[in-house]
């Protein structure tokens, strides 16, 4: 089996390196110790929301048999799976450490391309858990007519990413496993 190899930690150890360099040039020692503990300081804050979101992500894979998935979320669920998935973008709390695990869950249980866009996009444009905030900075007018215009958005990418690229979500599925 030809295995790809990802490079993308690779990528990012030299992007880090390469930073550490342009701050130690700009100031020294001290700036780039000051960036690498704010990175591990942050690094730290986020290690027990990512060990909930995997946590979270491995049962629903465990829980979740992949028939369910595949009849509610599947390609075939049509705008069902498409609403369900909005739904679920909308409520779920947390940043991108929460959602992708999640969505990547769903992905290896069966779910749909158009349902896995609708949930990402959902999660980006209705997300109920920063109303709250949104209202009390931008005021009630302006976060209302934000909600209205982006209501149409997240089931409707879902139903143009499945309707042209949805045949491809088997090889997106081999392509995250490897």
């Amino acid at each position: 089996m030809n295995k790809k190899r990802d490079y993308t930690p690779l990528v990012l150890a030299l992007v880090a390196v390469a930073l550490a360099v342009v701050a130690w040039q700009r100031g020294g020692s001290d700036m780039a110790f000051e960036g690498l503990l704010s990175g591990g300081m942050f690094l730290l804050s986020v290690i027990p929301l990512l060990i909930a979101a995997f946590l979270t992500a491995g049962l629903i894979q465990a829980l979740v048999s992949e028939e369910a998935v595949k009849r509610w979320l599947g390609a075939g669920a049509g705008w069902r799976g498409l609403a369900l998935a909005c739904l679920g973008g909308a409520l779920i709390p947390g940043g991108p450490y929460v959602y992708y695990p999640i969505a990547g869950a769903l992905l290896n249980t069966g779910a749909g391309l158009g349902v896995l866009v609708a949930f990402v996009a959902a999660k980006n444009l209705w997300s109920f858990s920063r109303l709250p905030m949104e209202f009390a900075l931008l005021g009630p007018r302006l976060t209302i007519v934000r909600f209205a215009i982006t209501l149409v958005i997240p089931p409707l990418l879902g139903f143009l990413a499945e309707v042209f690229f949805g045949r491809s979500i088997e090889r997106i599925r081999e392509t995250v496993k490897s």
